[in-house]
């Protein structure tokens, strides 16, 4: 397969789909127990995948500790599972000395509990400012936040924030703010084709606790995507991984731009 190098950005000959679910609600919307479905939610939706062989980048609060977590290890499905992160340890009012903190006791724990995490998913704002510390716990994969869309500026591509550690950013999401689940479900596939044809990478991400609290149409879309992406797949018109499977990929050729020590103290 040929491929070029153009500044961190290497260009194959087909696009990629990457798919990652957010499996928690957010620290401050309470315990698990306010969302009933939310556990049949998932089991469905790893079961659709793993259907479809289709690898997913699975978020969860503590992957050691997570109930999803049994169900994702005993996948025969290249899923991978990725540490959420939450506004009350990432993002500007958390502090840099929290962020390591908790980044390092999640890493720890996932690890000694034999769960290669590579992947950081933060629900708000960047970790730019602390990219240090995700290098010192060995994090290689940074799933992007979603910015909103625009006609004319087109899907971000990922970009390179040291070496061997990638931004991937958000192409589209689930559920949408607006009722698009007919017309719409066909304009985000359209834009998956696209990706596909240009060799670039389209980034869904699922935000399962607000999917549960929709009604049965914002189910059918995802099942409705996971189904067409597979058939892409299946015709090798696309390929589809995880975000840490795009990191270690993008990461076999090295960036053109030199990288500097950025090595300093959590506080």
């Amino acid at each position: 397969m040929s491929r070029t190098n153009h500044r961190t950005w290497q260009k194959h000959r087909i696009g990629y789909f990457l798919l990652t679910v957010h499996l928690d609600p957010p620290s401050e919307a309470g315990s698990r127990e306010k969302h009933p479905k939310l556990a049949d939610f998932a089991r469905d939706i790893i079961e659709l995948t793993n259907e479809h062989r289709l690898p997913v980048t699975w978020a969860v609060s503590d992957p050691a500790y997570s109930a999803a977590t049994p169900l994702v290890l005993r996948s025969t499905t290249c899923h991978e599972l990725a540490i959420l992160g939450d506004a009350n340890w990432v993002g500007p009012t958390a502090g840099r000395t929290r962020f390591a903190r908790e980044l390092a006791r999640r890493v720890s724990q996932a690890r000694s509990a034999r769960i290669n995490v590579k992947t950081l998913v933060p629900r708000v704002g960047t970790v730019d400012g602390h990219i240090d510390l995700v290098i010192k716990q060995r994090i290689s994969a940074i799933a992007g936040v979603e910015v909103p869309s625009s006609a004319t500026r087109p899907t971000a591509l990922p970009r390179a924030l040291h070496f061997g550690v990638w931004e991937i950013p958000v192409a589209g999401s689930l559920p949408r703010r607006s009722r698009w689940w007919f017309s719409g479900k066909r304009f985000v596939f359209r834009q998956i084709r696209g990706a596909a044809a240009a060799a670039a990478v389209f980034h869904l991400v699922v935000d399962a606790p607000a999917m549960v609290q929709e009604d049965r149409a914002a189910t059918a879309t995802l099942e409705w995507l996971v189904r067409r992406v597979a058939e892409l797949r299946d015709r090798g018109m696309i390929g589809t991984e995880t975000l840490g499977q795009t990191a270690a990929r993008l990461s076999a050729v090295p960036s053109a731009t030199p990288q500097h020590s950025i090595l300093r103290k959590a506080a």
